[in-house]
């Protein structure tokens, strides 16, 4: 139903999304371009620019650098490059992630890695497991 009652419901869901420190990146894209999807069935029209503003201002303080670094220079700004820049931080903590884990294979060039949906999704399932070990390490020692 494209009711004007909806319409705004989505759109302050859409202003008031807030990454919270800690949550994975992807899990946050989901929910702005679950939004985004939301508002676009219901007819609402966002520019280019606007959604990678509200994208940048939805991340948390540890993405500020990375917001002015894009920003740099630039007079427009489109919501693939912040996707873009937010998919290459991901990668490099993948990757820092694999050579700390032992994953990576001494020698391998940078190019030779498949960056596949199926090998994030493996590591990312390392991570959330190695977060949770910490988490209930933590907790017993308290």
């Amino acid at each position: 139903m494209k009711s004007l009652s909806n319409k705004f419901f989505m759109k302050k869901q859409l202003n008031n999304l807030r990454v919270k420190e800690g949550t994975p990146i992807l899990q946050h894209l989901n929910a702005f371009n679950r939004i985004l999807n939301d508002l676009l069935a219901l007819e609402v029209k966002l520019a280019e620019e606007e959604k990678a503003l509200l994208l940048l201002s939805s991340l948390s303080s540890s993405y500020d650098h990375l917001a002015t670094t894009i920003m740099n220079g630039k007079e427009t700004l489109k919501l693939e490059d912040v996707r873009q820049m937010l998919q290459d931080k991901l990668m490099k903590k993948i990757d820092s992630i694999e050579e700390t884990s032992g994953l990576v294979i001494k020698g391998q060039r940078e190019d030779q890695r498949v960056r596949d949906p199926k090998r994030i999704q493996r590591l990312i399932e390392i991570l959330l497991a190695t977060i949770a070990r910490n988490q209930d390490t933590s907790r017993r020692n308290i």
